[in-house]
Protein backbone atom coordinates (compact mmCIF):
# COMPACT_ATOMS: atom_id res chain seq x y z
CA UNK A 1 0.00 0.00 0.00
CA UNK A 2 1.24 3.45 -0.32
CA UNK A 3 1.21 6.10 2.02
CA UNK A 4 0.06 9.58 1.60
CA UNK A 5 3.43 11.11 2.65
CA UNK A 6 5.36 10.05 0.05
CA UNK A 7 7.97 12.74 -0.71
CA UNK A 8 9.69 10.35 -3.54
CA UNK A 9 8.87 13.14 -6.40
CA UNK A 10 9.95 16.20 -4.41
CA UNK A 11 11.79 18.45 -5.71
CA UNK A 12 14.57 19.55 -2.76
CA UNK A 13 16.50 17.08 -0.27
CA UNK A 14 15.88 16.02 3.33
CA UNK A 15 16.54 18.36 6.19
CA UNK A 16 15.80 21.67 3.95
CA UNK A 17 13.49 24.62 5.05
CA UNK A 18 10.38 24.42 3.03
CA UNK A 19 7.47 26.75 2.49
CA UNK A 20 6.43 30.00 1.73
CA UNK A 21 8.77 31.90 4.21
CA UNK A 22 12.06 30.65 3.66
CA UNK A 23 13.44 31.90 0.31
CA UNK A 24 15.83 33.71 2.16
CA UNK A 25 17.25 30.80 4.15
CA UNK A 26 17.73 29.01 1.27
CA UNK A 27 19.18 31.57 -0.69
CA UNK A 28 21.96 32.27 1.80
CA UNK A 29 22.96 28.86 2.04
CA UNK A 30 23.17 28.49 -1.05
CA UNK A 31 25.38 31.81 -1.53
CA UNK A 32 27.52 30.41 1.16
CA UNK A 33 27.70 26.54 0.36
CA UNK A 34 29.17 27.75 -3.59
CA UNK A 35 32.18 28.52 -1.92
CA UNK A 36 32.80 24.70 -1.94
CA UNK A 37 32.81 24.36 -5.30
CA UNK A 38 36.32 24.91 -6.69
CA UNK A 39 35.35 26.05 -10.21
CA UNK A 40 33.33 28.95 -8.67
CA UNK A 41 36.25 29.73 -6.41
CA UNK A 42 38.57 30.50 -8.93
CA UNK A 43 36.15 32.85 -11.11
CA UNK A 44 35.08 35.11 -8.31
CA UNK A 45 38.49 35.19 -5.59
CA UNK A 46 39.81 37.81 -8.32
CA UNK A 47 42.85 36.21 -7.89
CA UNK A 48 43.76 36.08 -11.74
CA UNK A 49 44.51 39.81 -11.19
CA UNK A 50 47.20 39.04 -8.71
CA UNK A 51 49.06 35.81 -10.76
CA UNK A 52 47.98 36.97 -14.67
CA UNK A 53 50.48 39.40 -16.47
CA UNK A 54 47.35 40.29 -18.38
CA UNK A 55 45.61 41.17 -15.63
CA UNK A 56 42.64 39.10 -16.94
CA UNK A 57 42.14 40.60 -20.25
CA UNK A 58 41.82 38.47 -22.58
CA UNK A 59 44.54 40.43 -24.98
CA UNK A 60 47.04 42.50 -24.21
CA UNK A 61 49.52 45.18 -25.83
CA UNK A 62 53.38 45.54 -25.33
CA UNK A 63 56.96 46.09 -26.69
CA UNK A 64 59.12 43.56 -28.19
CA UNK A 65 62.24 43.33 -26.10
CA UNK A 66 64.60 40.30 -28.51
CA UNK A 67 63.62 37.20 -29.99
CA UNK A 68 64.36 33.64 -28.48
CA UNK A 69 64.20 30.14 -29.03
CA UNK A 70 62.77 27.80 -26.17
CA UNK A 71 63.82 24.24 -26.49
CA UNK A 72 60.81 21.83 -26.68
CA UNK A 73 60.53 18.80 -24.26
CA UNK A 74 60.89 15.41 -24.25
CA UNK A 75 60.30 13.41 -26.91
CA UNK A 76 60.62 15.81 -29.37
CA UNK A 77 63.84 18.17 -30.00
CA UNK A 78 63.32 21.23 -31.78
CA UNK A 79 63.50 24.84 -31.41
CA UNK A 80 60.40 26.78 -30.48
CA UNK A 81 60.85 30.31 -32.00
CA UNK A 82 59.03 32.79 -29.51
CA UNK A 83 59.92 36.83 -28.26
CA UNK A 84 60.41 38.25 -25.08
CA UNK A 85 57.71 41.26 -24.39
CA UNK A 86 57.44 44.41 -22.06
CA UNK A 87 53.69 44.60 -21.41
CA UNK A 88 52.55 48.30 -21.77
CA UNK A 89 49.69 47.84 -18.97
CA UNK A 90 51.95 47.05 -16.22
CA UNK A 91 55.52 46.57 -17.42
CA UNK A 92 55.98 43.09 -16.51
CA UNK A 93 58.07 40.83 -19.07
CA UNK A 94 56.62 37.43 -20.58
CA UNK A 95 57.52 34.78 -23.04
CA UNK A 96 55.66 35.00 -25.95
CA UNK A 97 55.17 32.14 -28.59
CA UNK A 98 55.46 32.98 -32.28
CA UNK A 99 53.02 30.68 -34.19
CA UNK A 100 53.33 29.33 -38.17
CA UNK A 101 56.34 28.60 -39.56
CA UNK A 102 58.51 31.58 -40.73
CA UNK A 103 56.70 34.69 -39.07
CA UNK A 104 59.38 35.47 -36.67
CA UNK A 105 60.98 37.27 -39.77
CA UNK A 106 58.18 39.76 -40.07
CA UNK A 107 58.86 41.10 -35.90
CA UNK A 108 61.75 43.26 -35.39
CA UNK A 109 62.88 44.38 -31.62
CA UNK A 110 60.70 47.16 -30.32
CA UNK A 111 57.65 46.74 -32.64
CA UNK A 112 54.35 46.95 -30.97
CA UNK A 113 52.58 43.24 -30.87
CA UNK A 114 49.36 42.12 -29.35
CA UNK A 115 49.61 38.63 -27.40
CA UNK A 116 46.84 36.63 -26.25
CA UNK A 117 46.56 33.76 -24.39
CA UNK A 118 48.05 30.21 -26.00
CA UNK A 119 44.49 28.13 -25.56
CA UNK A 120 44.74 26.50 -22.00
CA UNK A 121 43.76 29.35 -19.33
CA UNK A 122 46.82 30.33 -18.35
CA UNK A 123 48.16 26.81 -18.43
CA UNK A 124 51.36 25.98 -21.26
CA UNK A 125 50.38 23.64 -23.83
CA UNK A 126 52.22 21.24 -25.52
CA UNK A 127 56.30 20.42 -25.75
CA UNK A 128 56.53 24.37 -24.88
CA UNK A 129 57.47 24.99 -21.66
CA UNK A 130 56.63 28.00 -19.38
CA UNK A 131 55.41 29.78 -22.27
CA UNK A 132 51.34 30.75 -21.63
CA UNK A 133 50.69 33.51 -24.36
CA UNK A 134 50.84 33.62 -28.30
CA UNK A 135 51.66 36.77 -30.52
CA UNK A 136 48.57 37.31 -32.42
CA UNK A 137 49.69 41.20 -33.72
CA UNK A 138 52.73 43.47 -35.36
CA UNK A 139 52.65 46.93 -36.04
CA UNK A 140 48.62 46.96 -35.89
CA UNK A 141 48.71 43.87 -38.18
CA UNK A 142 47.24 40.37 -38.06
CA UNK A 143 50.21 38.10 -37.94
CA UNK A 144 48.36 35.58 -40.30
CA UNK A 145 47.40 38.35 -42.70
CA UNK A 146 51.36 38.66 -42.93
CA UNK A 147 51.82 35.27 -43.09
CA UNK A 148 49.35 34.76 -45.88
CA UNK A 149 50.57 38.07 -48.08
CA UNK A 150 47.66 39.35 -47.70
CA UNK A 151 49.22 42.46 -46.17
CA UNK A 152 52.45 43.99 -45.68
CA UNK A 153 53.81 45.98 -42.53
CA UNK A 154 54.63 49.57 -42.50
CA UNK A 155 57.90 50.50 -42.83
CA UNK A 156 59.67 53.58 -40.65
CA UNK A 157 59.52 56.75 -41.87
CA UNK A 158 62.00 59.16 -41.53
CA UNK A 159 61.62 63.27 -41.63
CA UNK A 160 64.50 65.40 -42.54
CA UNK A 161 64.02 69.09 -42.06
CA UNK A 162 66.46 71.47 -45.01
CA UNK A 163 66.66 75.21 -44.44
CA UNK A 164 68.60 77.47 -47.26
CA UNK A 165 70.08 80.30 -47.03
CA UNK A 166 66.93 82.44 -46.94
CA UNK A 167 65.78 80.69 -43.66
CA UNK A 168 62.88 78.97 -45.79
CA UNK A 169 62.09 75.23 -44.33
CA UNK A 170 61.46 72.26 -46.17
CA UNK A 171 60.71 68.62 -45.18
CA UNK A 172 61.32 65.78 -46.79
CA UNK A 173 59.55 62.75 -45.92
CA UNK A 174 61.92 59.59 -46.63
CA UNK A 175 60.13 55.92 -45.96
CA UNK A 176 62.53 53.52 -44.67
Amino acid sequence: TQSTWDFSGQEMGAHKPRGILCARKLHNKRRLNRWADKNYRKAHTGREFRWDPMGGASHASGICVGKVGFESKQPNSALRKGLRVLLKKNNKKVAVFVPKDGCLNFIDENDSVLISGLGRKGRTVGDIPGIRFKCVNVAGISLKALYLGKKQKKKGQLLIIFTDSNNHISLSLIHI
